[in-house]
């Protein structure tokens, strides 16, 4: 096989790799620090798009804990209660004064201090709402294992190549939901059901998908 070829499919076979799941949390993590640049980002250039830097995002956030105290008033409290103690730091950290050329940063110091306390605020509501995504897994697994072993039954054919990409999806769209959920409540306010309940949906279909084309004896 030419070098050039070996080092392309070298290259794809490392691509389609998937995660392993000790690796999963520094992913993660990973993917917290990329949300929380594009939201400073974007929130430090809202004079392009009509925000006022240094409130929208506490504004958008209020905005939500609005829509969710509809909903889920119990949920909403608890968040509140753990997202105020993380204000008061936020209020010591907006009270630092800028002067002289400083004077100018004190806007964007501000919106840097909001949508950090904002995102961490929503990675709470999020491990608020793993229940929804337990359920959706628990319900792909055991309806997979039926599907499974119907097939098994009717001696029906395998399907390898669909359990190998449905376990790779499984785990990017997972990833993906939850950066979603970091990113886009942060520009405008979105009800959690709206985007998690949904993606719980299709996780589940993906789960019973990847568990019903399982090769292997269990």
């Amino acid at each position: 096989m030419p070098p050039k070829q070996e080092r392309k499919n070298t290259k794809q076979q490392n691509e389609d790799t998937v995660t392993p799941w000790y690796l999963l949390p520094f992913q993660c993590i990973e993917y917290l620090f990329y949300a929380w640049l594009l939201l400073v980002l974007l929130e430090s250039l809202g004079d392009l798009w009509g925000w006022t830097v240094g409130e929208h995002a506490k504004t958008v956030f209020f905005a939500q804990l609005t829509l969710l105290q509809d909903d889920f008033p119990e949920l909403t409290q608890q968040i509140i209660n753990q997202v105020l103690a993380i204000f008061d730091y936020a209020q010591i950290l907006t009270s630092i004064e800028f002067i002289g050329v400083f004077t100018s940063f004190k806007p964007y110091w501000n919106g840097v201090v909001f949508a950090t306390i904002t995102l961490l605020a929503r990675v709470i509501m999020l491990g608020s709402f793993y229940p929804i995504f337990l359920l959706a897994l628990f319900v792909g697994l055991f309806d997979g294992l039926v599907v499974r072993q119907r097939r098994i039954a009717h001696l029906d054919r395998e399907h390898v190549t669909i359990h190998y990409h449905s376990k790779r999806l499984l785990q990017k769209f997972m990833l993906y939901t939850g950066l979603a959920w970091l990113v886009l409540p942060g520009l405008w306010p979105i009800h959690p059901i709206w985007l998690l309940l949904p993606c719980a949906v299709i996780v589940g279909m993906i789960t019973r998908l990847m568990v019903s084309s399982y090769k292997k004896y269990l």
